[in-house]
């Protein structure tokens, strides 16, 4: 295995983002023998932790029927089994000098030939009153259903049109006393298969063309304020919970220096998740509109082989011009 021993670097490759695109770049980049880091601020497994520690992972091909954690489990023995390290820090900013590409994290600086931006993403706020007041200490505003035993017996308003938002009325049927739907357009973006099932089992009183203008109570939630998007027509509903299912959302404020080219939330790359500044490539949430398990690990095994690819220039890898104009 590379030792990274040109005193300047402190490995190979430094890995932002302990997701499993990021964990999936570290185990791709460290069986090739590279000197691999992965830094990771919050939790391992990054949103699929946040979503489903405790739910079953559908989707991921090879894996069916996996729990979220017991996905992410094996995607950190793996990654430890062929060495790769794991910091638990907090990335703050990133820097680049010639062609040393520098990781500025709370505990200290380390220099890489090589990073891989795997950041993934967060949930998005709607900025409506009442909002984070309700948010913090459970107080009856979430993003998710992690625990639906906290929901047990209460009057739920689940806000959102995609997977999340379906998969949380599901989650919560027999356990809530009522369910409310709520959707800014007229169908789902989400599996209709499972819209279906709500509609034809009753599971919940699905409100289409409405959007929720805002959050009441006093210490706790105890009602929404629901808006008609044609009429502007406005009702209220008491509930005690709310699942604000409404998209992701991401932070390329730490990747000023870089100089690194975005579109709206997303870095630019080209098929070989390369960014416009050479060394930097990026994956998964924060490079593509996809929001899959499948594809961040696909994107950093890509990622991965490229920076490989860079590093030690073996006799198959083409060392072209880097693409240093996305405009």
């Amino acid at each position: 295995m590379s030792t990274g021993n040109d005193k300047k670097f402190y490995g190979d490759l430094g890995i932002i983002g302990g997701g499993v695109g990021g964990l999936g770049a570290a185990i791709i980049a460290s069986y090739k023998g590279l000197k691999v880091t992965v830094f990771e601020g919050g939790r391992l497994g990054g949103i699929v932790t946040t979503l489903y520690a405790r739910k079953i992972v559908e989707n991921y091909p090879g894996a069916p029927s996996i729990l979220g954690k017991r996905l992410i489990d094996e995607f950190v023995i793996q990654a430890r089994e062929v060495q790769a390290e794991v910091l638990a820090e907090r990335v703050i900013n990133v820097e680049k000098k010639d062609d040393v590409i520098t990781i500025v994290t709370n505990e200290g600086r380390y220099s890489f030939r090589t990073i891989i931006i795997a950041t993934g993403s967060q949930p998005a706020e709607l900025g409506i009153p009442g909002e984070r007041k309700f948010k913090i200490k459970d107080r009856g505003v979430y993003n998710f259903v992690t625990d639906p035993d906290r929901f047990k017996g209460c009057n739920v308003l689940v806000v959102g049109g995609g997977d999340t938002a379906i998969d949380s009325v599901h989650e919560l049927s027999g356990v809530a006393k009522e369910i409310y739907l709520v959707h800014r357009r007229d169908s789902f973006r989400g599996a209709q298969t499972k819209v279906d099932l709500i509609v034809k089992n009753d599971i919940a009183e699905i409100v289409y063309n409405h959007i929720i203008a805002g959050l009441e109570g006093d210490d706790a939630l105890e009602r929404a304020v629901l808006e008609d998007v044609n009429t502007h027509m406005k009702r209220e509903i008491e509930v005690d919970k709310c699942i604000l299912a409404v998209g992701m959302s991401t932070n390329l404020d730490i990747f000023e220096d870089l100089g690194i080219t975005t579109e709206g939330k997303y870095i630019k790359v080209d098929k070989e998740m390369r960014t416009n500044v050479e060394g930097v490539f990026a994956i998964g949430d924060i490079a593509t509109q996809y929001q899959l398990i499948v594809i961040a690990v696909a994107q950093g095994a890509i990622a991965a082989h490229n920076a490989f690819g860079m590093i030690r220039k073996p006799y198959w890898y083409k060392e072209g011009e880097w693409p240093t104009d996305f405009c």
